[in-house]
């Protein structure tokens, strides 16, 4: 049920609510660039909890945030969705 819930608001993510998540977590992304991802991702039923839902999120990330931040958010998310599965 968690997972359910987590893949849903990653999928109905706005611009906004991403920006303001990666200001809590000192993550260094622009309103633009939280933009670019929300949009990429809104309405695409990403799976975090399957790998291909992980690699296309992880590209997404590389090609709008670029490879170092792309590779900081992995570790994270990886960090995150431990406590879930």
């Amino acid at each position: 049920m968690i997972q359910a819930m987590i893949n849903q608001r990653i999928n109905q993510v706005s611009a906004d609510e991403l920006f303001s998540q990666a200001t809590q977590f000192n993550i260094p992304i622009s309103r633009n660039q939280a933009a670019r991802v929300a949009a990429r991702v809104r309405g695409k039923n990403i799976d975090l909890f399957h790998p291909a839902g992980q690699e296309k999120l992880r590209q997404i990330f590389i090609e709008e945030l670029g490879p170092a931040l792309a590779q900081e958010l992995d570790r994270r998310f990886k960090q995150l969705m431990a406590k879930y599965q």
